[in-house]
């Protein structure tokens, strides 16, 4: 007999820990649903796609801004935060700050920020109600309409010698200062370099 009762208290043990996963495993992936149709409703709602930079175009752009120690650089639309992790990770000492619309995305950029242990202020925001006065270096990668009315913003707010990478979309008025032929898998597209 108790031979037996250790047996059922043994197999009841065994069988609680794979319980215990599936239960977390089912957690996982309500939270994955939810969050991607969060992000597919919120599509629906704001113009602009969530496309990752690869992060080989992204070391490129870093380079190509030419950005010293110090600098408060700005990457409005965000994404998963990746430009300013690989940004902080390279400098230390500049104040990296991210702006992205779609909460969905945004807690994905706080996710990988978290984990990568660098201090970057990331903010679920609109980029064009961001105040950017401070910026030395904004990254963007936006479609055409939001470059227009970015680029009214930045005449209203950018102090002189304010550098904007753009990747693949350039602004109307301006003309850039340097542009750039970037591999991006298996076809090229343009970089540009602005000065306010």
């Amino acid at each position: 007999m108790g031979m037996r009762m250790r047996a059922v208290v043994y197999h009841t043990e065994n069988t609680c820990m794979p319980e215990l996963l599936l239960n977390l495993l089912f957690v996982f992936c309500v939270l994955l649903t939810l969050f991607i149709v969060g992000t597919v409703v919120g599509h629906l709602f704001v113009a602009v796609p969530y496309i990752p930079t690869p992060r080989a175009v992204i070391r490129r752009a870093i380079a190509f801004a030419d950005i010293q120690d110090g600098d408060t650089v700005y990457d409005l639309g965000a994404g998963d935060g990746r430009m300013l992790i690989i940004l902080k990770k390279q400098f230390s000492h500049c104040t990296a700050i991210g702006v992205e619309f779609l909460p969905t995305v945004w807690l994905l950029g706080k996710v990988s920020i978290w984990l990568s242990r660098q201090d970057i202020t990331f903010l679920c925001a609109d980029a064009l109600k961001q105040d950017v006065q401070d910026a030395d270096v904004i990254f963007l990668y936006l479609i055409p309409k939001l470059m227009r009315q970015l680029e009214d913003k930045f005449d209203a707010e950018l102090k002189p010698g304010t550098k904007v990478i753009s990747y693949t979309f350039p602004f109307y008025r301006h003309q850039p200062v340097k542009e750039e032929l970037v591999q991006w898998f298996w076809w090229k597209r343009k970089m540009y370099l602005y000065e306010w």
